[in-house]
C-alpha cells in the first residue's frame, strides 16, 4: 500500500474569499456561490439555499473558480470537515473562505479520495486542528498534510464501485422504511381518530 501526503496528489489546495470583502454584493441570479451549509456529505452539493454573485465579481475571484471533480471541504464552523464533489450542474461556481477546495491531479480517483477524507481516523484529525481561532477550523497545510493511502487506481475504482453500492441498498432501504413509517402513523392517527369518536 502506498502512502502520501494530500498536497502530493494535488494540483490545488486553496479556498474563497467573501465577495463583499473585495467591494462585490450578493445577487439574485448570475454565477453559484458555494458557502460550507451547502456541503452535507452527501456527494453533491445542496441547493435548499441559493446564494449568487455577478460574471464580474467571479472574474475578480478567479483563485477560487470551481471545476468539475474539485473535493470540496468545509474548513470552519459548525460544518467543519463536511465534503462534497462539485459536477458539471454546480458550474460555474465560486466558493468562500470557509470552503477548502481539493482539485487532484490526473490518475487518482476522485470518490476514492472523497470516501477516504470521510473515514473516521481523517475526521478525527480534521476535527483535532484548531488554528487558533475562536471556531473549530482547520488550514490549507493541514490539509495538504492529511496521508492517504493509496491503491493502483484500478483498486481504487473497486473500492468506489463497492461503497457505492452499498449506499444504493442502504438508501433505498433507508427511503422504504420512511415511507412505511409515513403509512404507519397516517394510518394510526385515523385509527386513534376512530376510537376517540367511538367512545
Amino acid at each position: 500500500m502506498n502512502f502520501k501526503k494530500l498536497n502530493e496528489i494535488t494540483d490545488i489546495i486553496t479556498k474563497g474569499t467573501t465577495p463583499t470583502t473585495i467591494g462585490y454584493n450578493f445577487t439574485d441570479s448570475g454565477i453559484n456561490y458555494i458557502k460550507s451549509e451547502q456541503i452535507s456529505n452527501s456527494v453533491k452539493l445542496n441547493y435548499n439555499n441559493k446564494y449568487y454573485i455577478s460574471e464580474e465579481a467571479n472574474e475578480k475571484l478567479n483563485r477560487s473558480q470551481l471545476c468539475k471533480n474539485d473535493i470540496l471541504m468545509s474548513i470552519a464552523g459548525a460544518y467543519l470537515g463536511k465534503l462534497a464533489i462539485c459536477n458539471d450542474c454546480d458550474l460555474p461556481a465560486n466558493t468562500n473562505q470557509a470552503v477548502g477546495i481539493i482539485r487532484l491531479k490526473n490518475g487518482y480517483n476522485v470518490k476514492y479520495i472523497y470516501y477516504l477524507l470521510l473515514t473516521k481516523n481523517i475526521q478525527n484529525y480534521i476535527r483535532s486542528c484548531n488554528a487558533q481561532s475562536a471556531q473549530p477550523n482547520i488550514n490549507l497545510e493541514q490539509i495538504g498534510n492529511i496521508a492517504l493511502s493509496l491503491p493502483d487506481i484500478s483498486t481504487q475504482q473497486h473500492i468506489v464501485d463497492t461503497v457505492s453500492s452499498i449506499l444504493v441498498v442502504f438508501f433505498l432501504n433507508f427511503n422504504y422504511f420512511i415511507t412505511y413509517f409515513i403509512i404507519s402513523i397516517i394510518i394510526f392517527n385515523k385509527l386513534n381518530h376512530f376510537f376517540i369518536i367511538s367512545a
